[in-house]
């Protein structure tokens, strides 16, 4: 759909939420890039409507984006405007504000201003667009978005009028834009904007929709909530003073604390919300517990979350069965392979070589990438083809170059491993079934490959001294200068997005045959997948966590070691390197890190992403393998 039909069907939208006759524009509307509606509209002809207690949080931020909006098309209209401009910065910020409410599955104008709720393509909305064109000094550009971005900004003045967000709606935004603030500090949200200043606008609009939120919702509860929204503020007010520091040098520094900080104030968020009589959910539930209290979890963005492997009665049943047939070779033609002898538990789960060895001369196999963490990944091999870890485990023992087993095969030879058929009866099977097999390979893999022991989730889970300086410099250029966050997000540090960890993320590098290669390497990856030309030479993010256990790199296994792949990044990819790569991830630019950064960049992955379990000290009981 064109801009202009968009902006055409909001205004439609608008008009009739306001209760107008008409719902299209005529030619006394105003026009598409004003600012705000006409006070002798037919909006003033409306039924007066009573003022909901939540109302302001909703239209509020939208009457001060209109404002910036307004002045943002008045500069371009004369002159351009930077990404730093204090207009475009108030207009994020006042857009950050509202997006908690605005950004819901039933306001179709969020997907408007922000893009999608969970989308792989991560295209952003018309924000987004906007970003894009203050960056390339492209005013037209500018003045489409800026146009795009009017009517859904109308229609959120109107709609705040007559929708009733509950006081329900309003703890759980609350105690998710706590959560969602911390991702913003590590620059690790989906449709970030280009520079610093406007991160800082997007993390202050976050924080005032949490402290008027908070208030808003205190006053609602009838004096219950003094102390509460006491201990709330206290909370906020060294988090403000952090942002308000950031901004003037354009230096955010200790990041790593200030994420730790976001998880406190969701836990006085959540406990105001109990003073409310209301009940809230923790953005997600962690998988090592810092409380026995669920409310009083500190969830922040460096939170590993918990993933289910089925009913509790039989978890650990199916754990031995999967742990058993992880090591068993008789699940490969031949009995030449198990599981183990590509994830091997010694190298990080991985082999250490660049590529494992094909059983089929006519396949060549990619680098083989490490399990660890892997249960929790929204998407499965470098070319994410396969969404669940049960159906990755068949495709591996069904593919000829791999282990190349039909499912008739798995079932003849399973049947007759008697050692195996207490663990079968364990987990009730009526009888062996690849499906049986995927799952309990599946909850092994949940249960055993999430070690949470790293420096980094010690730190989460409240631990303050156990990031280091140089650690905590490192996340530093991480988040920001490195921009290795905006794909390798935490707190899986990987392509995974948070909350629900359901939508991947692909990116197109440019990775060249060798470090020292003048071509890109020919592998079409995600492309040979979905055949779209913007697909192709992206790869699913791995995680970096235990990255120092798992060399070589990249779906090739062509670069050996880290400083390799820093070094690739810093130069700006493939672009960086000469390659020609059409569709190379905006991101992916040349870095010009100093030696200092580098050093503790490379101190953080290689020291506080690293679990003090060793994989091979994870796998606790070995059958023996036939």
């Amino acid at each position: 759909m064109k801009p202009s039909s968009i902006r055409n069907l909001l205004f439609g939208l608008a008009l009739v939420a306001s209760g107008c006759r008409s719902a299209s524009p005529d030619a006394s509307a105003p026009d598409a890039g004003a600012s705000a509606p006409r006070s002798s509209s037919s909006f003033a002809n409306a039924t007066p409507l009573p003022v909901l207690p939540f109302a302001p949080l909703a239209g509020d931020p939208a009457r001060r984006a209109l404002d910036a909006h307004s002045s943002l098309i008045a500069r371009l209209s004369k002159d351009t405007v930077s990404p730093d401009d204090r207009d475009y910065l108030a207009f994020r910020r006042a857009l950050a504000a509202g997006a908690p409410l605005w950004r819901r599955r039933e306001m179709l104008a969020g997907e408007v201003i922000f893009g999608p709720l969970r989308s792989v393509d991560e295209a952003g909305g018309a924000l987004s667009r906007l970003d894009a064109a203050l960056v390339q000094t492209d005013p037209k550009a500018a003045r489409e978005a800026l146009d795009t971005l009017g009517a859904p900004l109308r229609l959120f003045v109107e709609t705040s009028k007559t929708i009733a967000f509950s006081p329900s709606i309003v703890a759980q935004g609350l105690s998710t834009a706590a959560y969602d603030l911390g991702l913003l500090a590590a620059e690790a949200n989906p449709g970030l904007p280009d520079g610093l200043p406007a991160v800082l606008a997007d993390c202050l609009g976050t924080l005032d929709f949490i402290e008027r939120g908070a208030d808003i919702l205190a006053a609602s509860a009838a004096g219950k909530t003094a102390e509460t929204l006491a201990a709330v503020t206290l909370q906020i007010a060294p988090l403000r003073k952090r942002l308000d520091d950031a901004v003037s040098p354009g230096v955010f520094e200790d990041r790593a604390s200030f994420v730790l900080m976001t998880g406190k104030l969701g836990v006085a968020l959540r406990r105001l919300a109990t003073s409310a009589g209301l009940s809230v959910k923790l953005p997600y539930r962690p998988r090592v517990s810092a409380t026995p209290n669920e409310i009083d979890e500190p969830v922040s963005a460096f939170t590993v979350p918990l993933r289910n492997v089925g009913d509790d009665a039989l978890a650990d049943a199916w754990v031995a069965l999967g742990r058993a047939l992880f090591f068993d070779k008789r699940l490969s033609t031949g009995g030449v392979r198990a599981c183990a002898t590509c994830h091997v538990p010694e190298k990080g789960l991985s082999d250490a070589v660049a590529r494992p060895q094909s059983l089929d001369p006519s396949v060549k196999l990619r680098h083989t990438p490490t399990l660890l963490y892997g249960s929790l990944q929204a998407a499965y091999l470098w070319d994410g083809r396969v969404l669940t870890a049960e159906r990755q485990a068949l495709g591996v023992i069904h593919a000829k170059a791999e282990m190349g087993l039909s499912d008739d095969e798995i079932v003849r030879v399973l049947e007759r491993a008697d050692e195996l058929r207490p663990l079968f009866a364990a987990v009730a099977a009526p009888k062996v079934t690849p499906d049986v097999v995927a799952r309990a390979l599946s909850a092994f893999q949940a249960r055993a490959f999430v070690p949470t022991d790293a420096d980094i989730d010690r730190f989460a889970r409240g631990e303050e001294g156990a990031l280091s300086s140089a650690s905590r410099a490192g996340f530093d250029v991480f988040a920001g200068k490195g921009r290795c966050a905006r794909c390798h997000v935490p707190p899986l540090f990987g392509g995974s997005r948070p909350r629900d960890f359901a939508v991947p993320i692909f990116a197109v590098l440019g990775v060249p045959t060798a470090p020292d290669a003048t071509t890109i390497d020919p592998d079409l990856g995600r492309g040979s997948v979905t055949h779209r030309a913007a697909d192709e030479h992206a790869f699913k993010t791995p995680t970096v966590r235990n990255v120092v256990r798992t060399a070589p790199y990249f779906h090739h296994g062509a670069y050996r070691t880290l400083e390799q792949v820093v070094d690739f990044y810093d130069r700006g990819g493939g672009r960086g390197l000469g390659l020609s790569v059409p569709n190379q991830d905006p991101d992916v630019r040349k870095l010009s890190l100093s030696v200092d950064e580098k050093r503790v960049l490379l101190e953080f992955m290689r020291v506080a992403l690293v679990d003090a379990t060793p994989p091979d000290k994870l796998v606790v009981k070995r059958l023996p393998v036939p």
